[in-house]
């Protein structure tokens, strides 16, 4: 018995043994793995695994492909059965590696998850891979126009629980106009010159740790002859807008008017022997480069501004301003109308959207296409009560698929403290969270009120009455409001705000809306 029991557990040993060493090939290669790419770019991609030599049985694998953009789940893309390959599906853009691996078209929409598992003689997962493609928009940097807004976007089709993705250059965030949402962090640097000359690169940061960037260089043009441009700007007290007017040859005459429309005289607003009038001032001519410099900005600044020297056209702005407001809605109500306004739409189409900020990231809220043909050009948000989750906006300006413009809004209640985390809201403003610190601790003490109330009534009945027995109290609890959150989650830039940005937010104080019947 005992011989009998030594050899049974010799071979435990040995099949356990054996499991270990034939499932040790998978275990170690479970974890998933990361693939970065740039979409658009002409290099296939390779997502690598090498050959699995199997003895015995007929072996089969296959590629399971769960797309990032949700358009496909779970597909099958590949069989592999003994080492031969079935029909790849080329239709998707995949196609036979080396070794058991794929290799796929840098087409942004193949972006997701990759699984290689055995299907025969057991089923077990091989490997994984979370495949990740950048998109920048747009591919191919030209050489700007100087003076110019230049806009980019860069997008990742998912992004990684606790990373970033911001614009840097040299290893810094890029102070200038900044947005993040769907994934995509947009940049515009504004009048650019040559100054604005260099590397930009789209970094995805994890804790500080780079783990992929994709990058390009600006470079801008050194005149402005026949180059028209178009500016978008916030009208505030402290907002400022140059116009650039270069040429590569010497004048000796220089002069910048303005008109608002074809027919109207334009109006002359600066020269080279009048160098300031009103907010509009321009430094000494040199004979080759005169601006414009134009601060603040206010709304009925729209317009066309043009730059000659001697008798040619130098330089052609279109300046299209931005304003936003917000104002209490009618009496007896609590809502608020945000409302955000621009000045002109001629030629493409412009969007218009109000954004509710979390940090640096933005959830829209209301978006509309405006049109050169619609009788007034904005867009407005009525919020029904002002909650404190609700002080901080932006309104985005974006035209053909870029961001042109962002204009913060910060709301603060009348009394208050502007621009501080902490700020007071002092009623009728709701505050979810303060409704339920104070709402269930109050019903917890008037349930437990009651409760104490019908065992003292219950035990001087009895003692006096036995023959009267207590019915059961029927109870009807006060109602808890729960706390409303927005399912946004919120992407902070690592390293906070760079410390030269300089963000103009227009603060509105709003008035206590009055309660119905006061």
């Amino acid at each position: 018995m005992g011989k009998n029991r030594g050899s049974m557990s010799v071979m435990l040993l040995c099949i356990l043994v054996w499991i270990s060493a034939y499932g040790q090939e998978f275990s170690a290669e479970v974890l998933s793995k990361n693939i970065f790419f740039l979409a658009e770019s002409r290099e296939n991609v390779t997502v690598p695994v090498s050959p699995v030599v199997q003895q015995g049985t007929e072996h089969q694998y296959q590629w399971i492909w769960t797309s990032h953009d949700g358009r496909h789940s779970n597909t099958t893309i590949a069989k592999i059965i003994s080492s031969t390959w079935e029909p790849v599906s080329k239709t998707l853009g995949f196609s036979k590696g080396s070794g058991y691996g794929l290799s796929m078209t840098a087409n942004f929409g193949n972006a997701g998850e990759l699984v290689f598992m055995q299907t025969k003689p057991t089923s077990v997962i091989v490997t994984r891979f979370q495949v990740f493609a950048f998109k920048v928009t747009p591919y191919e940097w030209p050489s700007f126009h100087l003076g110019s807004d230049v806009s980019f976007s860069c997008e990742l089709s998912r992004l990684p629980e606790g990373t970033t993705l911001q614009w840097e250059r040299e290893g810094d965030p890029i102070s200038n106009t900044t947005l993040f949402y769907n994934n995509t962090i947009h940049m515009v640097i504004h009048s650019v010159d040559q100054s604005s000359k260099g590397r930009c690169n789209c970094a995805l940061r994890q804790n500080g740790t780079l783990l992929y960037e994709v990058y390009n260089v600006l470079n801008v043009q050194t005149r402005t002859f026949n180059m028209p441009v178009t500016l978008f700007r916030e009208s505030s007290n402290s907002s400022v807008v140059e116009m650039m007017c270069r040429s590569s040859s010497w004048h000796r005459k220089a002069s910048w008017t303005k008109g608002t429309s074809q027919v109207e005289a334009p109006t002359t607003l600066t020269s080279d022997d009048r160098l300031e009038i009103d907010r509009f001032s321009s430094p000494k001519f040199n004979n080759k480069y005169f601006p414009l410099r134009l601060s603040p900005v206010t709304f009925e600044d729209g317009g066309v501004f043009r730059c000659h020297f001697n008798n040619n056209l130098m330089s052609y702005v279109q300046l299209t301003t931005i304003q936003v407001s917000a104002s209490v809605g009618p009496p007896g109500g609590q809502s608020v109308v945000l409302k955000c306004e621009v000045s002109e739409v001629s030629g493409d189409p412009v969007t218009l959207a109000w954004l509710k900020m979390e940090g640096r990231t933005g959830l829209v809220v209301k978006q509309d296409i405006l049109t050169e043909s619609q009788p007034n050009w904005t867009l407005s948000v009525t919020l029904p009560s002002l909650h404190r989750d609700q002080l901080d906006w932006q309104c985005v300006v974006f035209r053909e698929g870029m961001l042109r413009a962002s204009v913060p809004l910060r709301l603060r209640v009348a009394g208050g403290r502007s621009g501080l985390p902490d700020l007071v809201l002092p009623s009728p403003l709701k505050d979810y969270t303060l409704q339920i610190s104070i709402i269930v601790p109050c019903t917890a003490l008037v349930v437990a009120g009651i409760l104490i109330g019908a065992l003292v009534f219950y035990l001087k009945r009895k003692k006096t009455d036995p023959a009267v027995t207590s019915l059961p109290l029927t109870q009807k609890n006060d109602p808890v409001y729960g706390n409303i959150t927005d399912p946004q989650a919120d992407q902070e830039s690592q390293g906070g705000q760079d410390g030269n940005e300089e963000v103009h937010y227009s603060e509105v104080a709003l008035g206590e809306p009055r309660l119905g019947g006061e």
